[in-house]
């Protein structure tokens, strides 16, 4: 498989549906989308007859964001499982994983989230025994389901819970209504960047002209940018955030941003 293009890294909004026009008719592809300097961001593709490669990563957690078709995942002694759009699975550090398309989509496409060093020497060997996946509450889940995430705390209010979080990042998954909007901030030490799936939201960053995003839409802002985010359209909106573990927020009215 070739990783495209490095002038789509860290853009401001990186559109989907640009990205399937620009790969119609291919089978296999790979978009590095983000470089944060905590995680590398790499939208991937695999069709059904994709050959497995299980391996392990003794020193980092990876997980993934399901953005197309349905994907199954063995991961450690659990059973396998299947993970489809809007899904967060995560391989905690040392847990062989195991992935392989299901066929059904029409790219079967993953955002796959770990460090610049990520490689996959280390094979590992098929677990003897396979257990149930454990019946928990986020974060930090191997499977946290896009669809239960909403029947658990509901789609008629703002909310926001942690899905992922390590050593390196916060993952939070956010609901917000149509008209509302964040307490506008920025982060004096690091990126922050999202990935919207459901609905329309309006990013003001800094001094920059405003923009939307959609649903498998990535949103990137950098480190020292005040940014706004607005949910626009008629319906609820649905995004998870990826911020380091400290997660140091300057709202208004403490000293405002470098670039402005």
């Amino acid at each position: 498989m070739v990783i495209a293009a490095p002038q789509t890294v860290n853009q401001p909004v990186t559109h989907l549906s640009d990205l399937r026009a620009l790969h119609e008719g291919e089978e296999r592809w790979g978009e590095l989308l983000t470089k944060d300097g905590r995680n590398r961001a790499l939208l991937i593709t695999a069709p059904p007859n994709a050959t497995p490669d299980p391996h392990i990563h003794p020193d980092f957690n990876e997980f993934w964001i399901m953005l197309d078709g349905e994907t199954e995942f063995q991961i450690g002694q659990y059973e396998p499982f299947t993970a489809k759009w809007g899904d967060v699975v995560i391989a905690p550090c040392g847990y062989r994983h195991d992935i392989r398309s299901t066929g059904k989509g029409p790219w079967n496409m993953r955002l796959v989230v770990g460090p610049q060093w990520s490689n996959h020497d280390i094979k590992g060997i098929e677990p003897s025994k396979l257990l149930p996946l454990p019946d928990a509450e986020p974060a930090n889940l191997i499977h946290t389901s896009y669809e239960w995430m909403l029947e658990r705390r509901g789609t008629d209010t703002n909310w926001g819970e942690e899905v992922v979080l390590d050593q390196r990042n916060r993952v939070n998954f956010i609901h917000s209504m149509p008209g509302t909007s964040n307490n506008p901030h920025w982060h004096p030490d690091f990126d922050e960047w999202w990935v919207v799936l459901k609905g329309e939201l309006e990013w003001r960053v800094g001094k920059k002209e405003p923009f939307t995003a959609r649903a498998g839409d990535v949103v990137f802002v950098e480190q020292g940018y005040r940014h706004e985010i607005i949910t626009v359209g008629d319906e609820s909106a649905v995004r998870l955030a990826v911020t380091n573990r400290a997660g140091i927020h300057i709202f208004d009215g403490d000293e405002p941003a470098p670039e402005e």
